[in-house]
């Protein structure tokens, strides 16, 4: 278990209208504004919508590897373990490792290198490396797809509403509309999406901040302000496994979630990654994320800031 390990607690209750008005909130913050190229119009009538919002239901990740991408259908993978490293995740047998990221891979640009081998160098010698989730950020996108949680959705006629069970994160996805011009750069970025075949919610992503702490996975790949996201949630059935009750069989309706990631500024190509979700009965529940990072003994890297100086 990781020292970043974030305190949590659950509760049961009104949590979910507690996320509806997180949701709103969210809107109002971080959200891209509608303006004159983001005026929302309902889906299509000729397209079925499929039913993301299952009532009494949520979608939990059933990857293998809960913090790893698969591997796409076809085309340049993500980056994963450099092979005289190999990762042991949290939910797989035996003593859990830190990542230290392939730097072979080709899908990177030759100015990335020398900052994921600093961090790599970082993890071999024994400092536990920066996880966004583990420290109460963000995930962004696609890498909050890596939150080993389970999402909710919320589907409206010119929106779809999505907050993860950890710390209710809440992302928005605008319907049937075009990019803004301009986008305010936020950690989700903007979405935009519509619904393809009656089973398919398919987002378009851009306008994502540039921060030090900002990557795609959970190998600290950093990116730049030209990431441009695709992803495709479509209504399938997928294996077993699973993280609540022990794991069901196969054959279970679920979400398989195949994405795209495009940044000339970072890769040298575009590359993808999959993601796996099973439908589960059950209520969203809070669960709060709160930064308890202490720095006991002077070598904590991520350590939660701390106002050490008055402010008057």
């Amino acid at each position: 278990m990781s020292q970043f390990a974030p305190l949590k607690r659950r509760v049961r209750g009104a949590a979910l209208l507690a996320a509806l008005l997180c949701a709103g909130a969210a809107a109002a913050a971080d959200g891209p504004v509608l303006g004159p190229l983001m005026t929302a119009r309902p889906a299509s009538a000729s397209d079925a919508i499929p039913d993301f919002m299952a009532p009494g239901t949520g979608w939990t990740m059933i990857n293998s590897n809960a913090t790893d991408y698969a591997d796409p259908p076809a085309g340049p993978k993500p980056i994963t373990n450099d092979p005289k490293y190999p990762h042991v995740g949290n939910l797989q047998p035996g003593q859990k490792t830190e990542r230290v990221a392939d730097l072979a891979n080709p899908i990177l640009q030759d100015w990335v290198k020398p900052q994921m081998q600093k961090y790599n160098q970082e993890v071999i010698e024994g400092t536990i490396p920066f996880v966004a989730t583990s420290l109460c950020w963000p995930g962004g996108v696609p890498a909050q797809l890596l939150v080993p949680t389970t999402v909710y959705f919320i589907q409206k006629p010119d929106e779809v509403i999505m907050i993860w069970e950890r710390d209710q994160m809440v992302r928005h996805v605008y319907l049937n509309v075009p990019h803004s011009k301009n986008p305010r750069p936020t950690w989700f970025g903007e979405s935009v999406g519509h619904y393809e075949n009656g089973d398919t919610l398919v987002i378009d992503t851009n306008g994502f901040v540039e921060h030090p702490f900002s990557f795609v996975d959970n190998y600290r790949t950093p990116h730049t302000k030209q990431l441009h996201v695709t992803e495709r949630w479509k209504i399938t059935t997928v294996a077993g496994g699973g993280r609540r009750g022990g794991g069901q069989a196969g054959g279970s309706k679920g979400i398989e979630v195949t994405f795209t990631v495009e940044d000339p500024g970072a890769f040298t190509m575009p590359w993808g990654g999959m993601m796996r979700y099973r439908n589960e009965k059950g209520g969203i529940e809070e669960f709060v994320c709160a930064e308890n990072n202490g720095n006991h003994f002077d070598a904590e890297k991520y350590a939660m800031p701390q106002a050490k100086t008055p402010d008057f």
